[in-house]
């Protein structure tokens, strides 16, 4: 790495650091706080009932997740590699500290930029290096995502780790060490998020571009291969001891049939890159970038990281059009085919354009990359129920701390997390019903509903605020 090099991914990983710091310390309540709720929770049990990553827990107690009652409240979806992370922070510090869990994700993401750098930098020239790390540090959708606790962007980090190690083998075939580090990160990220096995298609195009059809004939490949999908293999055979644990996960695949309509078109390439992530003039680039001809080393290796993202959304297409953090592992290589188009305006020769055109327009491309994503992903940082945050602080001060609770929010966990309880996002049975399995409380920041007010009046009211009660259930008092 050349000294010319240093300054500028400093300056990018130093200014990235100081933006994700904004507004690190908002409550689980922003943008996908059911499924940041959810993640933390299982953190959080891990320090409250003893560590054990193999049966994860965390508060609901609901069936909504596949409409199996879960008293035990078993989190059985990635394995918790995240969550262990986030629990050794808060073993050091507390968990009500969640800026410290957010800290986590965004030196996870810092490191990604580093990674990203020296990928792009074996097949590339430094500046494709640096504009793909400067793209990928500052779209607004990735710094937002650098600050969530959730495991998208650590099963990023991994499959970047395990790029970076795979190709530092091919250079030296007589070292076992890349090899095996970069297996452990391959297992790593699809632990993390099974989604990852699309991303080992560069991997697979690495191999074949090295050995031919002689690498089925390369023993170390299959060592790698074992320990890159064992652990995962063992980890989806012991869940299926906890049925009631495993979230329904099919509807991701093709609900309403929507995989190639134009609904699926419209809302991937108008909604998410053309608006919410890249905008209209970072989607020009983009283009531009895909189209470039690639050069001698990179053959095909970025295009088929691309290929096996476009198959990820194809496959998970229901997935993809539901969620927008769905779109988080496409950041990497979107950001390279930015930085290629990018690129190659800046170099075309001054026989066919205007040089000082040409930057003027990339200049204002990507600001207007930024201005634009920026508007788009400013209410993800809101907290538009501050109430549920307010609510929670007074159950758990009010509340024994072994209470469990109704907290309903739309099937929303977040206001449950809020409590510190285990309980019920969602009313899905009768009211008896609960009292009679020991949940005898309920907190509603729904006070102008003509049902809580009704329990209010016949129950016992533990506290009530213009924002939220907190009621005491017995079955004398439901019904009346």
């Amino acid at each position: 790495m050349k000294k010319i090099e240093i300054l500028p991914l400093f300056l990018i990983i130093l200014i990235g650091l100081i933006l994700r710091l904004q507004n690190i310390n908002r409550p689980i309540a922003d943008w996908h706080s059911w499924r940041q709720a959810d993640t933390a929770a299982v953190a959080r049990n891990f320090i409250k009932e003893g560590y054990n990553p193999f049966i994860p827990k965390y508060d609901d107690m609901s069936s909504q997740s596949n409409g199996i009652d879960n008293p035990n409240r078993y989190r059985f979806v990635e394995f918790p590699i995240y969550n262990s992370l986030i629990a050794v922070v808060w073993s050091f510090t507390s968990y009500y500290n969640i800026a410290a869990a957010r800290l986590v994700t965004v030196f996870i993401s810092l490191g990604s930029v580093a990674l990203l750098y020296f990928i792009v930098r074996f097949y590339s020239s430094w500046q494709t290096a640096a504009l793909s790390s400067f793209f990928f540090t500052f779209i607004p959708y990735n710094i937002f995502y650098s600050t969530v606790i959730l495991p998208a962007p650590l099963m990023v980090f991994f499959i970047l780790a395990a790029y970076l190690t795979f190709i530092k083998w091919l250079e030296k075939e007589n070292s076992w060490g890349y090899l095996l580090l970069s297996s452990i990160f391959t297992s790593c990220a699809i632990l993390t998020w099974p989604i990852a096995l699309f991303f080992t298609l560069p991997l697979v195009y690495l191999v074949f571009n090295k050995f031919g059809l002689a690498s089925l004939k390369q023993f170390k490949l299959w060592i790698f291969l074992a320990l890159a999908l064992l652990p995962f293999i063992a980890w989806r055979i012991w869940i299926t001891n906890f049925p009631e644990g495993i979230p329904n996960w099919r509807f991701l695949l093709n609900e309403n049939n929507i995989r190639f309509k134009g609904a699926f078109f419209r809302w991937l390439i108008v909604e998410r890159l053309g608006r919410l992530i890249l905008s209209v003039s970072g989607f020009t680039l983009l283009v531009i970038g895909i189209i470039k001809k690639p050069n001698v080393k990179e053959k095909y290796f970025y295009y088929s990281w691309l290929l096996g993202g476009l198959l990820y959304v194809s496959v998970f297409a229901s997935g993809n059009i539901r969620h927008d953090y769905y779109q988080i592992p496409l950041i990497p290589i979107l950001s390279i085919y930015l930085a290629l188009g990018t690129k190659f305006i800046l170099d075309l020769p001054s026989q066919y354009i205007s040089k000082v055109i040409s930057r003027l327009i990339i200049i204002l491309l990507v600001l207007f990359t930024f201005a634009f994503g920026y508007f788009e992903i400013r209410g993800f940082y809101w907290i538009n129920k501050p109430q549920i945050v307010e609510a929670g602080k007074a159950v758990d001060r009010l509340l024994p701390p072994n209470a469990t609770v109704i907290a309903p929010y739309n099937g929303d966990a977040a206001f449950l997390y809020q409590t510190n309880r285990n309980g019920y996002p969602i009313v899905d049975r009768p009211l008896e019903e609960y009292i009679d399995q020991g949940t005898k409380y309920l907190v509603s920041v729904d006070t102008a509903d003509s049902g809580i007010q009704n329990l209010a009046t016949h129950c016992k009211v533990i506290e009530k605020k213009d924002n939220y009660v907190i009621i005491e259930m017995f079955k004398d008092c439901i019904g009346k």
